[in-house]
């Protein structure tokens, strides 16, 4: 790796980003196979493999002396499908040196992974595919709610998951995303504020009666509903809820409107979010 290469999966980002200007979505194919020439060992191809066993992968060409993305095309959110296609163009970038057998990574892999490198591949395709001050602009100070997170990402060509993932990081409130499979929770991901307040969900954990996730025939509108203290945590939470019939998952968005927000200047002291982490090892 060249010394002038950044040495951050969130350098890598930023630097494609300027380089390739702001078009949304961004197409993470042409800037894998263009970008990596640059390189003795680039991306030759990036393909489909319907592998049951991962969503994505990154492997190695001995042969010919390169790389190749893997997708799976089963996955039916194409957003999710740029999105792991990012996550693997991460991974080339930052790690393939590391581990030069390459990655296969599972749908636990692809968003909320508690390993080191699943989290900065994640990072690096974030920031790639949302970079932040667009993301801001478009959010502003409006309400987040199903429609605004719904434009986001179709705006990105990623996952609901994702673009509330997003939110998390850009936003002053106190917010929690919660991912739950078959009535438990799978993980959790806070915002600054959250973690600062101490609000955690727990790996394994029901979900709670009363709440949206956990009734899938209880109706409400693209804001989702007003919950008492006492259902999410002890404080009152609005849950948007998000339901993806195809990964037997449910995705709440609890949003802590009465807990005020981090003062400005927040995203200088950051209170680094490792609860998610805790939660995977179980």
């Amino acid at each position: 790796m060249a010394r002038t290469d950044p040495t951050t999966p969130r350098a890598w980002a930023n630097t494609l980003v300027r380089m390739w200007g702001p078009r949304f979505p961004v197409d993470v194919r042409q800037i894998a196979l263009e970008y990596s020439t640059r390189f003795a060992d680039p991306v030759l191809t990036i393909t489909e493999a319907p592998v049951p066993s991962f969503e994505g992968a990154l492997a190695p060409l001995r042969k010919r002396g390169g790389w190749v993305i893997l997708y799976n095309p089963d996955i039916r959110s194409a957003g999710r499908i740029n999105y792991t296609l990012g996550h693997e163009w991460g991974h080339y970038l930052c790690h393939r040196h590391q581990v030069p057998g390459g990655f296969e990574c599972g749908e636990s892999d692809v968003l909320g992974g508690s390993r080191e490198q699943e989290r900065e591949a994640d990072q690096f395709a974030s920031y790639l595919l949302m970079p932040l001050d667009d993301y801001r602009d478009q959010v502003g100070n409006e309400r987040m709610n199903l429609d605004l997170l719904k434009h986001c990402a179709d705006r990105y060509d990623v996952s609901l998951t994702a673009a509330a993932l997003k939110w998390l990081e850009s936003t002053s409130l106190c917010a929690a995303v919660v991912v739950a499979t078959n009535g438990f929770v799978l993980w959790c991901r806070r915002s600054a504020g959250a973690a600062q307040a101490g609000i955690f969900f727990a790996r394994g954990m029901e979900l709670p009666q009363g709440s949206l996730a956990a009734d899938g025939n209880r109706r409400a509108s693209a804001d989702g509903l007003d919950l008492a203290p006492g259902v999410w945590w002890s404080r009152p939470v609005r849950e948007v809820a998000i339901f993806a019939d195809n990964y037997e998952m449910t995705i709440s968005l609890l949003i802590f409107e009465d807990h005020g927000v981090l003062p400005d200047g927040w995203e200088d002291e950051i209170v680094e979010d490792t609860f998610d982490r805790f939660s995977m090892r179980g």
